[in-house]
């Protein structure tokens, strides 16, 4: 499906099941937060909200790479 606006894309993700078991969920979670701790730096509230989409199985990492990719085109 083609989506006109990243915001569009994200909802219509959010509304999905989760596509992962709770553990997946948490190591990933966890992932994300070393990752934000070795490189010093504190996300805002939009990336974390973008972050959910991965973390919670909401998008595989292909559709999860493509949203980025359309959301921060240059």
């Amino acid at each position: 499906m083609k989506y006109e606006t990243a915001e569009q894309w994200h909802d219509a993700a959010m509304g999905r099941d989760c596509g992962v078991d709770e553990a997946e969920s948490e190591r990933r979670r966890k992932m994300v937060q070393n990752y934000h701790l070795q490189e010093g730096v504190e996300p805002d509230a939009e990336r974390l909200a973008d972050y959910e989409l991965y973390i919670l199985g909401k998008m595989d990492i292909e559709e999860y790479q493509q949203y980025l990719l359309f959301k921060y085109r240059a």
